[in-house]
């Protein structure tokens, strides 16, 4: 719904230096050792073709690229494990492989992320799958903290469980039982990384119920009943989150646009430019809102104000 920007270079790299430490561990210790994931044994301590996968990661260089990968590479990483049938095991919660790569990309990769720091390194204030809800961490101990939704999920994915990209803070609707879950994103729902989302990818719009609809804003004749919000865009995400069916219930928004639509004239936005506002100031004066699109993620409905008030032509 709203961007994700790339972080700085020094971010990813702190990133992949605490990771590797541990995921390099376990590594070293599931070739050498059997181990144990939810009461059951594993032991490829003989079992070659498994070695030589976890020997590929112990490659630094390897690793890195895997860690840090694009998020417009992963699906060429997902397609080269999914056409190799023996790789494609990976997915399967009861072989062998499936469980190596969980215990070193989940267990020992993302469990051991400290949460709060990362989530305050990408810095978002609303939730980037649907923009209607903070994602404020206020526990200094991180109890209290956005979730952290795979995009490819773990369950399936487990060697993504720990790639940068493929870790979006996100609010417990978007994330949580009904929504994403661990839906797969790669076989049945395409939606779109946040990391790739572009500003028109998804705009929002007023369905009126009747032709004369924005005639009638100044004589107060609308109600909840003469419009509906719609969105163009990528349907799988809108499916997946439900977005339609939640942002019809913020017709109040709307109204109140309307309503600035009636008593804010362009003349009133123009006598505010005279006493030295410049034009964003004016946006978040009139619409409690910011204009720019990398600061949207700054409040809930951001793109939803941004998207009507200019279809009303309000600025």
């Amino acid at each position: 719904m709203i961007n994700i920007p790339c972080p700085d270079k020094e971010i990813l790299d702190n990133f992949y230096e605490e990771q590797k430490i541990n995921i390099l561990k376990r590594i070293k210790y599931i070739k050498n050792n059997k181990f144990t994931r939810k009461k059951k044994t594993f032991n490829i301590t003989k079992n070659k073709k498994i070695k030589k996968i976890l020997e590929k990661f112990e490659n630094e260089k390897y690793l890195k690229v895997f860690l840090l990968a694009k998020p417009d590479t992963f699906l060429k990483i997902i397609q080269q494990f999914e056409n190799d049938y023996f790789l494609k095991k990976a997915r399967d919660k009861k072989e062998t492989l499936h469980n190596v790569l969980y215990s070193v990309f989940v267990d020992y990769g993302y469990n051991k992320i400290d949460k709060l720091k990362f989530i305050n390194n990408i810095g978002l204030n609303t939730c980037p799958y649907c923009n209607r809800n903070y994602i404020f961490t206020v526990s200094k101990k991180g109890s209290i903290k956005a979730e952290i939704d795979h995009f490819y999920p773990k369950t399936f994915y487990p060697y993504l469980a720990s790639s940068y990209f493929n870790l979006i803070p996100s609010c417990p609707t978007c994330n949580g039982f009904g929504a994403k879950e661990s839906k797969d994103t790669y076989r049945d729902y395409h939606i779109i990384n946040p990391y790739l989302i572009k500003l028109n990818d998804f705009k929002f719009s007023i369905k009126p119920q009747s032709i004369d609809f924005l005639d009638k804003i100044g004589n107060k004749k609308y109600d909840y009943n003469n419009f509906e919000i719609e969105i163009y865009g990528n349907f799988d995400n809108k499916k997946m989150f439900s977005l339609e069916e939640l942002y019809s219930q913020h017709k109040d928004v709307i109204i109140e646009l309307l309503i600035k639509k009636a008593y804010y004239p362009q003349s009133y936005i123009y006598e505010l430019s005279k006493f030295g506002f410049n034009q964003d100031e004016i946006y978040r004066y009139l619409f409690c809102n910011y204009k720019q699109e990398n600061d949207l993620h700054k409040r809930p409905l951001s793109k939803l104000i941004k998207d009507i008030s200019k279809e009303l032509d309000l600025y």
